[in-house]
C-alpha cells in the first residue's frame, strides 16, 4: 500500500529542562531592573536574542551571519571552560573510598520549564547550562562531604558562573538588523555604504556566503518575476528524473527522499520499471 508522504504532519517534541541547583536556575532566569542590582541577561534571553540574529540570517544580512559565526566561538570556548570543570569536580568526587557509598544529589522539587530554543545555538547553549548544573552539584557534593573547603567551592563556583553569565550576554552586544543584503554589498550601493560606516568592515567569505555557521538556517530571497518563470521552467526539465535536489545556495534538505540515492551497485533502471 503506497504512503501519502503529503498528508503527513510536522514533527514535533516537547523538552522539558530540569535544574537542580539554585546557581543554574538563576543563570535561566537572569535579574531584571527591578531588583534594584545591575540587570542580569540570563539564558531566556541569550535564546531570544540568538533567535533574532538567526531570523536576519534569513533575510541574508550578512551581518548577522557574521554574529553567528562569533556566537559559535563564544560556544566553544565555554564548552572547553565547562569540560575543565567538571573534570575537576568528577576528580575530586573519585577521591570517595569504595567503603563509602554517596548518591548523586539531587534536588527534591528541582526547577522544570519547557525549552524553546529558536535554533541549534540556542540548544548548545541549554546543554551548557545543564552540565554546569551538574558540575555544580558536583561541587557542592564535595564541599558538604569535606572534599574541598569551602572556598575552593565557592571560587569553582563563581569563576564558572561568570563564564556562563559573559556566555549569556554575548548577543546582547548584536546591534540589530542592517538592512542590507550580499547583494547590496556586491553592488556597491549606498546601504551597504552606510552600513559599513555604521557597524564596520566583514571578512571576505562571510560577503560571498563561504563562510557561514554550521547551524546557519537557509537563506530566503525574494525572487524576481523572471526568476520564478525560470525557477517554474527548470522544474519542468526536471520532473520526473527523481532526484533529491538541495535547497538553495547548496543547503542539505533534511526532508529530502533519501531513496532517491541509489545503492552502490544498484540498478536504476531495473527499479524504475517494477
Amino acid at each position: 500500500m503506497a504512503v501519502d508522504v503529503n498528508s503527513m504532519g510536522a514533527l514535533r517534541s516537547k523538552i522539558v529542562l530540569t535544574l537542580h541547583t539554585y546557581h543554574a536556575a538563576r543563570l535561566w532566569w537572569g535579574r531584571g531592573v527591578e531588583s534594584g542590582k545591575p540587570q542580569i541577561i540570563g539564558m531566556r534571553q541569550f535564546l531570544f536574542l540568538t533567535g533574532a540574529i538567526q531570523r536576519n540570517v534569513t533575510r541574508d544580512d550578512p551581518y548577522a551571519d557574521h554574529w553567528m559565526l562569533q556566537i559559535d566561538a563564544k560556544l566553544k570556548d565555554v564548552r572547553e571552560a565547562l569540560d575543565v570543570l567538571m573534570a575537576e569536580s568528577e576528580r575530586v568526587l573519585n577521591h570517595i573510598p569504595d567503603e563509602l557509598t554517596i548518591e548523586e544529589n539531587i534536588n527534591q522539587k528541582p526547577f522544570t520549564t519547557q525549552v524553546y530554543t529558536g535554533g541549534q545555538q540556542g540548544w548548545l547553549a541549554v546543554t551548557l547550562l545543564a552540565d554546569f548544573d551538574r558540575a555544580a552539584r558536583n561541587i557542592l557534593l564535595a564541599a558538604h562531604t569535606s572534599f574541598i573547603s569551602r572556598d575552593d567551592a565557592f571560587n569553582l563556583l563563581r569563576q564558572a558562573n561568570r563564564t556562563m553569565r559573559g556566555m549569556c550576554a554575548y548577543p546582547q552586544r548584536y546591534p540589530g538588523y542592517s538592512g542590507v543584503t550580499r547583494d547590496d554589498f556586491a553592488a556597491n550601493n549606498a546601504k551597504a555604504r552606510e552600513a559599513r560606516e555604521k557597524y564596520g568592515e566583514l571578512p571576505k567569505e562571510v560577503l560571498e556566503g563561504t563562510l557561514r555557521s554550521p547551524f546557519a538556517p537557509r537563506i530566503h530571497k525574494p525572487e524576481s518575476a523572471t526568476a520564478r518563470m525560470s525557477s517554474a521552467a527548470s522544474k519542468k526539465v526536471d520532473s520526473g528524473k527523481g532526484q533529491a535536489k538541495a535547497p538553495g545556495d547548496g543547503e542539505l534538505d533534511l526532508n529530502a527522499d533519501l531513496n532517491d540515492e541509489p545503492l552502490e551497485g544498484e540498478d536504476v533502471d531495473s527499479v524504475d520499471k517494477q
